[in-house]
């Protein structure tokens, strides 16, 4: 199954798009009343669509699902937690026996509401155009996920196994995702332990060497900052985010530059100095191309 990233790839769903979201959220919001009202109106005109409706209560709590849902489009970070999300509501539309159908055709009626309405507020045409394009790719990716559901029970009337490997899956997405939040607990410890380590090489400044205290220091604070580009760079992973190969040639790069540090405070022989470099050059070199390519990925 794809993930957020692979997603908002094949649907080019960018920055622009996510600040033209916001625009949209100004925009649709307001009506977002007349919409739950004209949505449940439509649903009310089929016969199978209005059997889930048979009581007041049940009608308050779908008008309220909608304008949760409606909201969700327009104002939260599409991520894989919002993935998740529209995922679960497309299981429970299978489970209470939804045909597909009616989700594309909900869908097609929630689009030229929406269209309506910003063609309404919107006079610019470019501007108009620019977010209606948005619009339909943000109703795209909600539709395209949510109708995946389907698809996954088609599969699981071919495959005998599908069950136990859907049990598998989930269960492994659950270990990762507690295996990520233990790296992210160890990386704090980390981070308090380097804090701990710029202090002590802090007092010795004024305890000790000056000279020595002040390259000590120096390297102390190259790690602490990277403990911070790598606690950043988990919680963007946790987030959905990409984990970048190049953070650790960083960190490796930073490690040597201090370790040279402190060889030249320790007077090691030229050997030591010689192989620090050569490390250094080679780290220097794999970033540069690694920087490279993911500046031609941004590009395409």
């Amino acid at each position: 199954m794809e993930s957020i990233d692979e997603i908002r790839r094949d649907y080019e769903f960018t920055r622009l798009d996510e600040n033209n979201l916001m625009e949209l959220s100004d925009i649709l919001l307001p009506f977002a009343d007349e919409f739950a009202d004209d949505f449940y109106a439509y649903l009310m005109k089929n016969q199978h669509t209005a059997s889930f409706f048979k009581t007041e209560a049940a009608k308050e709590k779908r008008i309220e699902t909608i304008k949760k849902w409606f909201q969700d489009l327009l104002t939260v970070r599409y991520d894989n937690r919002y993935l998740m999300r529209l995922r679960k509501i497309g299981k429970i539309h299978v489970k209470i026996g939804l045909n597909g159908h009616y989700v594309n055709s909900s869908m097609n009626r929630i689009r030229s509401f929406c269209h309506h309405q910003v063609t309404e507020v919107v006079s610019d045409t470019d501007k108009k155009e620019e977010l209606l394009q948005t619009l339909n790719k943000a109703l795209d990716i909600n539709l395209d996920v949510m109708t995946s559901s389907y698809r996954e029970a088609e599969l699981k009337k071919v495959f005998v196994s599908h069950r136990v490997e859907s049990a598998l899956i989930q269960w492994s997405e659950r270990l990762l995702h507690g295996l990520n939040l233990i790296l992210m607990i160890g990386l704090l410890i980390m981070g308090v332990g380097v804090a701990s380590l710029l202090a002590y090489d802090m007092v010795y400044i004024f305890t000790g060497s000056l000279e020595s205290g002040v390259i000590k220091a120096l390297g102390s604070l190259l790690i602490l900052w990277m403990m911070i580009e790598l606690l950043h760079t988990q919680v963007e992973h946790l987030r959905g985010g990409k984990l970048h190969t190049r953070i650790f040639v960083e960190l490796a790069l930073v490690a040597f530059i201090r370790k040279l540090f402190v060889a030249s405070i320790e007077e090691k022989a030229p050997v030591t100095f010689g192989l620090l470099i050569g490390g250094l050059f080679v780290l220097g070199i794999l970033l540069y191309f690694l920087l490279k390519v993911e500046d031609s990925h941004q590009k395409l």
